[in-house]
Order: structure tokens, then C-alpha cells, then sequence
């Protein structure tokens, strides 16, 4: 795995989490004051799964769109 997917996974893993976390929280509190909680652990990690899933899959397509525009512009220099 090299850098840039390093940081596109992470990015998107702390990204995700934190959106995870704001809907959630926004479920919960539908119709009345907004609180902030954690959800119940096995949920915490289905999402946290999600994200790691949508987070590898975003790297990956990112590194193979940026390979052939530098293929792209090898072949026009």
C-alpha cells in the first residue's frame, strides 16, 4: 500500500466515523434536544467496518484515476 492510500484510507476512516457518529446521534435525537453518545459497541463496529470497507474502496479507485492521468500525460510529454 503505498502513501497516498495510507492517507486517502485515513482520512476517510476519521472523515466517516465522524459523519457516522453526527447521524446517529442525529437519529437519536429526532424531534428533541441534540445529544452526543457513543452507540452500543457491536453497532459502533458495523460502522466502523463500513467505513474501513468505503474508506479502502475510495483509496483504491483514487490510485488507479491518478495512475492513468500519469499515464495519460507520460504519453503527451
Amino acid at each position: 500500500m503505498n502513501k497516498n492510500a495510507i492517507i486517502i484510507t485515513s482520512v476517510g476512516m476519521v472523515i466517516g466515523i465522524a459523519e457516522a457518529l453526527l447521524y446517529y446521534n442525529l437519529g437519536q435525537s429526532a424531534g428533541g434536544k441534540f445529544s452526543y453518545k457513543i452507540p452500543p459497541t457491536k453497532e459502533f463496529l458495523k460502522t466502523a467496518g463500513v467505513v474501513l470497507v468505503t474508506s479502502i474502496l475510495t483509496a483504491g479507485i483514487s490510485g488507479f484515476i491518478e495512475s492513468r492521468f500519469n499515464e495519460q500525460e507520460k504519453q503527451t510529454a
